[in-house]
């Protein structure tokens, strides 16, 4: 019995010990790893012992790396698909994410970073430099895919070690421990040679978000709760019975202005639609233009009466639509002098849902 307890916190001690600052290889054959919804196999590809995965997520069930360096290969189809990795999770339904669209090869969006808050990635609140890339793939074929990740920043590197496809500057989510992930997106997808690195991690300042108000960006929010889209369904004015249906609570935007609202979201919760509202009060009667933008739906109302709606989910104006936000739709708000209550009802089908909005100037207004 002593000699077992030896044996054990010994085989521990090394464990721990080489985890720390060594990489560490995991075969598919391991019993640390976990399924979920998922149909898988191990076999032999192009040489390689690898995971064959047709569907769902097979995830590590002990892994706490909050920095460090993961690396595996990776293989797919000349098919629609969103194969990737998932790290810092912290559930099934929350970490970061980097994937591959293989229908995309070449073009800007064929990879993507984005946060993943309670089973939303924000893929439309997150694009371009830092977050989507083009790459040419090789389709069943191996590529290599190492992700370097310490205190809010990552760089992510595709066949190419020595320079990195993407600098995420700023992960979306805090810096914390958690496990690691693979999964098909979709189709059918092969991994191999999973490995990681745990470091030290380091301390490193959230990025400041600019003061409420400037240049116009708003960047202090009311959200509402969850709540069901017939609550505004066909709504031109606000009513007392809709706003007692609503709770709200003082949120940041990030530092560019974007609100992600999955962050403030039940997993749980069906209800599709969020209220993101603010005070402006006008020195005097003026007219203001606001520029914002919007994932999916989006009614605008001012002082209660409905201004604008507009669709910016996927595919919506086009085949190639993808429904990204910027500050692509303007309206101009007749402001009355005191106080003034403007809100944006938001409703989300998937890919992101979150408001920005910058105001024209600042003169004789303020925002409460």
């Amino acid at each position: 019995m002593k000699k077992n307890h030896l044996l054990i916190g010994v085989t521990l001690f090394l464990q721990g010990w080489h985890a720390s600052g060594q990489a560490v290889s995991i075969p598919f054959t391991s019993n640390r790893w976990n399924m979920k919804d998922a149909q898988a196999s191990v076999e032999t590809y192009l040489g390689k012992e690898c995971l064959l995965l047709k569907s769902g997520t097979v995830y590590l069930n002990d892994l706490q790396l909050q920095d460090g360096i993961i690396e595996a290969d990776l293989s797919f189809p000349q098919q629609r698909g969103f194969p990737g990795f998932i790290f810092r999770m912290q559930d099934l339904v929350n970490g970061e994410n980097f994937y591959v669209r293989p229908h995309q090869s070449g073009n800007p969006d064929a990879t993507q970073y984005t946060p993943v808050f309670n089973n939303n990635a924000g893929w439309q609140l997150y694009h371009g430099e830092g977050y989507s890339k083009a790459y040419s793939f090789r389709f069943d074929q191996w590529h290599h895919v190492k992700i370097d990740v310490h205190g809010r920043q990552a760089e992510i590197y595709l066949d190419d070690m020595q320079q990195p496809l993407t600098k995420v500057t700023e992960l979306k989510r805090d810096p914390k421990a958690g496990s690691f992930a693979v999964y098909s997106g979709g189709i059918t997808a092969r991994f191999a040679n999973v490995q990681y690195t745990i470091k030290t991690p380091i301390i490193q300042a959230a990025m400041p978000v600019p003061a409420n108000g400037t240049d116009g960006l708003i960047t202090q929010w009311q959200i509402s709760n969850q709540v069901n889209n017939q609550l505004f369904e066909n709504k031109k004015q606000l009513t007392p019975e809709i706003k007692s249906a609503l709770t709200f609570t003082t949120q940041t935007s990030e530092p560019s202005g974007t609100i992600n609202l999955d962050k403030f979201t039940n997993p749980k919760d069906t209800n599709k639609v969020m209220v993101a509202r603010v005070t402006i009060e006008s020195e005097t009667e003026q007219v203001k233009a606001i520029a914002f933008g919007f994932s999916d739906f989006v009614t605008v109302y001012l002082n209660d009466k409905a201004l604008y709606a507009g669709r910016d989910a996927f595919m919506s104006r086009d085949y190639r639509f993808l429904g990204t936000i910027g500050y692509f739709d303007m309206v101009y708000l007749p402001l009355k002098k005191g106080k003034n209550e403007l809100w944006f009802v938001l409703s989300e089908i998937f890919g992101g849902w979150g408001v920005k909005a910058k105001l024209e100037n600042m003169e004789k207004i303020s925002l409460r």
